[in-house]
């Protein structure tokens, strides 16, 4: 749906941006008059009246607060000959370009980009920053001579003058004295319900639902509006989120469908969603989120669109554990006292030791320098507390970074809704104490944590009250946040999260089964002495390391 290769002439009249798509996606919209040409593509949500508001204010400005939803987009002003192309707000579907002699390239890949350029020089800044933090943390590519487009940012091209503009700085919206909870959580209640009305399709579609809070108030919002849709889960036979949300479908009379993760689901098609996600991700993600995929293409068959609660509990709840999303690395980085103290942390990590560097010392010299424009050492910073500045963080990489390897690969066969990065609700939502903006970093305390969970109770109680009462994965109902006695469960449930021991063979996702069924052929996925160092490689590492490193390594062999 939205693969595309664009060259852009430099110096060069152009008449119709559509004629210089090498690969042209589905266009979704296209717009022109004699001052304008535009073209957006991708998943691009936008009210009755916006091509007559377009004529009258064609700027990108209008654009990022006027079109919503996960879409590229072209502008030409005719009067001017500028050319601006740029992605939706947060840039989560990635938008990477290159720069040859008299034009300028641009794909949502990487790989093909450096495919269709002919190139084969890795970056080795990539191969670092990605074993590291679990994904590339600035604007690098697999490739040298590719970038990304820095996020919250546009392109402009203007004869042979290449300029890059940021759009949105999401920490102006931050304040220091946010309105009290009680004062305001039926406001923003109300703005959520009203807002993500436009992101539920008037036709059929999924609504992605687990164990948790974030689907169970989407889909209670899908049933105020009287939408018509299935829900879905992704999981193994003895998942809390298939068995749960199985449980809300049916006293919600919603279709439910399973998207079993199982023995036929390893043994047929782990391996080929795997490999295909490393490469829909640019390298950003690795074969262990193949499932993602794999529910992607099961539910195209019967739906255009799905709904999910992607980015719910990074607004609503601090981060609390470092792990696939927030690498313990960068948790030190931000955590540190100082530049020294955090960077001496990282050259002794176990994902640093298996790094190469004697041959490109210069690679780790020039990160250390970027990672001190990072929010917790950069000093334009300072207005923030410890927290915001990581937030700064989260919604300018961490989102796009991770989050968007999962939805770029998604894209490619439906279109992911996500309501709650709605702007408008997100800037009333950070004018309150409801925000996951004004907790303390890293906030451990259950019943502070707690509080990120209250909206989510409010609006369900508001829009469909029966899910209230029904018990989430956490051990304790939406209804015991907003009553006093309720608190005891939440108490009861937290007591028996930290008591309750692992189940050695857990394994929800099929992740662990995956990698066994399809040992052989990852183990023998040739690692580069270039860029590892294969003795502390094979001393032993784990899985997490080595499913990163084997997914780099499928990406050099697959592109070289």
């Amino acid at each position: 749906m939205i693969e595309f290769l664009l060259e852009i002439p430099l110096n060069k009249k152009i008449t119709n941006l559509a004629e210089f798509f090498i690969r042209k996606p589905v266009i979704e919209l296209q717009f022109q008059d004699a001052n304008y040409e535009f073209i957006a593509w991708g998943d691009p949500i936008y009210d009755s009246d916006f091509k007559e508001r377009l004529q009258k204010d064609p700027t990108t400005e209008f654009i990022i607060n006027n079109l919503f939803g996960h879409y590229y987009y072209i502008l030409k002003n005719k009067i001017t000959s500028e050319i601006i192309l740029g992605n939706s707000m947060f840039s989560i579907l990635p938008l990477y370009y290159s720069q040859h002699n008299d034009k300028i390239v641009f794909s949502e890949n990487s790989a093909n980009l450096g495919k269709h350029l002919n190139l084969n020089t890795i970056s080795q800044r990539f191969i670092i920053e990605t074993v590291l933090f679990n994904y590339p943390l600035f604007n690098n590519s697999i490739f040298k001579e590719i970038k990304l487009l820095l996020s919250n940012s546009y392109l402009k091209i203007l004869g042979s003058q290449i300029t890059i503009t940021k759009h949105t700085f999401i920490e102006k919206y931050f304040l220091n004295s946010p309105e009290p909870t009680k004062n305001s959580i039926h406001m923003v209640r109300d703005i959520f319900l009203e807002t993500v009305k436009k992101y539920l399709p008037d036709v059929k579609y999924a609504h992605a639902l687990t164990g948790g809070f974030d689907g169970r108030t989407l889909v209670s919002a899908g049933l105020y509006h009287k939408k018509y849709f299935s829900c879905y889960a992704f999981g193994s036979e003895s998942s809390k989120d298939t068995r749960i949300a199985s449980q809300l479908s049916f006293k919600a009379g919603v279709t439910f469908i399973n998207v079993e993760l199982n023995d036929e689901y390893a043994s047929e098609s782990s391996l080929g969603c795997g490999t295909e996600f490393i490469l829909n991700s640019s390298g950003t993600g690795t074969f262990a989120r193949a499932h993602y995929l794999y529910a992607a293409k099961v539910l195209s068959n019967d739906y255009k669109y799905i709904i999910t609660g992607n980015f719910g509990s990074e607004l609503f709840r601090a981060a609390h554990i470092a792990g696939a999303v927030i690498s313990k690395n960068l948790y030190a980085l931000f955590n540190s006292g100082n530049p020294a103290e955090g960077i001496k942390s990282i050259e002794n990590s176990v994902e640093f030791r298996c790094l190469n560097l004697s041959e490109d010392k210069a690679s780790w010299e020039t990160l250390k320098d970027d990672i001190l424009k990072l929010p917790c050492y950069d000093q334009s910073y300072n207005g923030l507390t410890k927290n915001q500045r990581f937030y700064v963080l989260v919604f300018e990489e961490i989102f796009r970074k991770y989050f968007g390897a999962e939805m770029v690969n998604q894209f490619k066969y439906l279109k992911n809704r996500t309501p709650f990065l709605d702007m408008e609700f997100m800037k009333a939502l950070f004018k309150t104490e409801l925000a996951g903006i004004h907790s303390n970093f890293f906030e451990h305390n259950p019943f502070k944590r707690y509080k990120g969970q209250i909206l989510y109770a409010h609006i369900i109680r508001k829009a469909y009250p029966a899910f209230g009462e029904m018990m989430t994965d956490k051990g304790y109902k939406p209804d015991d946040l907003i009553n006093f006695f309720g608190k005891l469960n939440i108490a009861r449930g937290y007591l028996k999260k930290i008591t309750r021991k692992p189940t050695p063979d857990f394994d929800p996702y099929a992740v662990k089964k995956s990698w066994e069924t399809n040992w052989d052929y990852w183990i023998n996925i040739p690692i580069s002495e270039e860029f590892f160092d294969l003795k502390k490689v094979k001393a032993g590492i784990n899985k997490e390391i080595l499913f990163k490193i084997l997914s780099l390594s499928y990406l050099v062999k697959g592109i070289r």
